[in-house]
C-alpha cells in the first residue's frame, strides 16, 4: 500500500484523483494508487489482463548494476517486463504487445453520409486485448523508468484519447517509486560523475501531481510505483546513503565541533568521497 495516496476516514472520494486501490490482492514492493476504481475494473472486467499484470510484477526483479548501467537504447528490465507480458498468451493466441491503432471518424448525413476525413493513429508499447474474442476495449501498459516527465503528459493524453474512443477501459502506468527515487536520486551516478535519476525525470511524485491536475481525463488509471524491495542488491545503494545522510548531518550540525564552516568543510567533503567511493560510476 502507499502513504503518499492514503485516503483518511470519512474523506469524500474526488473522481480522478488518485487515492489506494480498493483491491487487496496486489503485489509486494510497489507504491499504489488508482483513479475510478481501475483496479476494481481491471480485476473485475479483465481477470485475465489482472492476473497477466500481476504476474509481470511479481517477477520483476531488476539489480542495481542494471540501474547503475549506462543510458542509451531500451533499458534491459524494462524490456523483460514487457516481454513478461508480451509472453502471455490466451489459448494460443498472443493477446499483448505493440499496437498502432488509427481512429478514423465520419459524419453521416441524411441521404447520405461525408467522411470528415480526419485519422488519428496511436501507438502503445503494451496493449492487452480484453479477451481473445473481445479485443477491445483493451488494457494499455507504458512503463516510464527513466525519460523526462513530459512522457507521463504524452501517456496521460493518449489514455485519456483512446478511452474516449472507447479502444480502453484502463490505463496502467509503472514508474519508480516515491522510496526509491529518494534512495537512487542522489545515490546513482553516471559516467560523467552526475547523479542518473534526476528529480526532472520519470517518477512518482512527478506523476501523481499531472492525475491529479486531470492528466488521463476519465480514464480509469492504475499508477504502479517500483520500491527499493523489487531491486536485488539495493543495499549497497542504501548502504551509501546512509552515509550520505551522516554528511549531511554533519553539516547541519557543524557548529558543535568547528568554529567557522571552512574549516568544518574539509570533513565534511572526506564523508562525502568515501560514501560515493562505495559506489562509483559505471
Amino acid at each position: 500500500m502507499t502513504e503518499s495516496t492514503h485516503q483518511t476516514e470519512g474523506t469524500r472520494l474526488i473522481p480522478g484523483q488518485v487515492q489506494s486501490p480498493t483491491i487487496a490482492d496486489l503485489p509486494l514492493g510497489f507504491t499504489y494508487g488508482v483513479t475510478r476504481y481501475a483496479d476494481v475494473i481491471l480485476r473485475e472486467a479483465f481477470p485475465a489482463r489482472f492476473i497477466d499484470i500481476r504476474e509481470a510484477l511479481e517477477g520483476f526483479q531488476p539489480t542495481l548494476d542494471e540501474l547503475r548501467a549506462a543510458g542509451g537504447g531500451r533499458t534491459v528490465f524494462v524490456g523483460r517486463f514487457d516481454d513478461s507480458l508480451r509472453n502471455k498468451l490466451d489459448g494460443d493466441r498472443q493477446v499483448w504487445g505493440k499496437q498502432k491503432i488509427a481512429i478514423e471518424r465520419r459524419i453521416e448525413l441524411s441521404g447520405g453520409s461525408k467522411w470528415a476525413g480526419s485519422e488519428r493513429s496511436h501507438e502503445i508499447d503494451m496493449f492487452g486485448f480484453g479477451s481473445s474474442s473481445t479485443p477491445l476495449p483493451g488494457v494499455a501498459v507504458e512503463m516510464e523508468w527513466n525519460n523526462k516527465d513530459p512522457f507521463f503528459d504524452r501517456d496521460l493524453n493518449l489514455f485519456e484519447a483512446l478511452h474516449r474512443e472507447t479502444a480502453i477501459a484502463v490505463g496502467v502506468i509503472v514508474t519508480r517509486g516515491p522510496r526509491l527515487q529518494n534512495l537512487v536520486g542522489g545515490v546513482v551516478r553516471s559516467k560523467d560523475g552526475g547523479f542518473k535519476y534526476g528529480q526532472s525525470s520519470t517518477h512518482w511524485d512527478k506523476l501523481v501531481p499531472k492525475v491529479n491536475l486531470g492528466g488521463g481525463g476519465e480514464c480509469p488509471l492504475l499508477l504502479i510505483g517500483i520500491e527499493p524491495e523489487r531491486i536485488k542488491g539495493i543495499d549497497l545503494a542504501q548502504r551509501v546513503r546512509k552515509k550520505l545522510d551522516q554528511a549531511d548531518d554533519f553539516k547541519a550540525n557543524w557548529r558543535e565541533t568547528h568554529k567557522r564552516w571552512q574549516d568544518a568543510k574539509p570533513e565534511y567533503d572526506r564523508l562525502r568521497r568515501e560514501a560515493l567511493a562505495l559506489m562509483p560510476p559505471v
